[in-house]
């Protein structure tokens, strides 16, 4: 029934009463499953009372606070404020005696004992003796000091000649030698680090007559262990 009322308009039923009852059953029916619900509402019960009791101390208000009471024989202590007060009377007579001496001063003066008023003499005080720092001795083992900063104190370095044979076999490089230099700048205890063969033996030479300027710390000169690089160049 409803595909030919609503769907296929062709093959309409001849009894339009009927589909009138129809659709009017099939509306009451869904009014009546929607409203149904809403019509019972369920009681709703009061929560439960919860009874809350405090414990309660009986207060004594005739008892007086307790006091901290001082022990007896301790004096209170009394601040008065600093302040200045009028005269209450003027003296007849001014008393024009010399105050007696100021006792820190007389503690600081040298020279024999003072006497004072009442029998008390003052001691005066020894002499200061200037303390004199000692500088800090020299350090016993020589110190070490970077290649670069200490080829800066060369005053006297001639360059080794290049070997003939290295030349012709077209051998270049840079030889590192460890040295050690003396408070007077003399070299010594030269050490091979690495370097050519060819070119080693000319590079020692050579750096056993170098001079440095003298190495100081705290104003004293000190033995200094360095790098030294010697380069050998075909373009020399």
């Amino acid at each position: 029934m409803f595909d030919q009322t609503f769907v296929n308009t062709h093959a309409q039923t001849r009894r339009p009463w009927t589909v009138a009852i129809s659709l009017g059953l099939q509306t009451t029916l869904v009014a009546i499953a929607l409203i149904a619900p809403l019509l019972h509402i369920a009681s709703l019960d009061p929560p439960a009372k919860i009874q809350i009791q405090l414990p309660m101390q009986k207060v004594d208000l005739k008892v007086a606070p307790a006091t901290t009471a001082a022990a007896p024989g301790t004096p209170r202590p009394v601040f008065h404020a600093p302040r200045l007060q009028a005269p209450t009377t003027i003296p007849r007579q001014i008393d024009l005696t010399p105050d007696a001496p100021e006792i820190a001063n007389a503690i600081t003066t040298s020279g024999p004992a003072s006497p004072l008023p009442g029998g008390f003499t003052i001691e005066p005080l020894p002499p200061q003796i200037p303390v004199v720092k000692a500088l800090p001795p020299s350090p016993a083992a020589p110190v070490r000091v970077g290649g670069g900063v200490q080829s800066a104190k060369l005053i006297f370095g001639p360059r080794p000649a290049y070997p003939a044979l290295a030349r012709a076999a077209r051998i270049q490089g840079t030889v590192r030698i460890q040295a050690l230099i003396a408070r007077d700048g003399s070299i010594g205890n030269l050490q091979l680090l690495s370097g050519p063969p060819l070119l080693i033996a000319v590079a020692i030479e050579a750096v056993k007559q170098w001079r440095y300027q003298p190495t100081l710390l705290n104003g004293e000169p000190v033995e200094v262990i360095t790098e030294i690089a010697v380069t050998f160049a075909l373009s020399q």
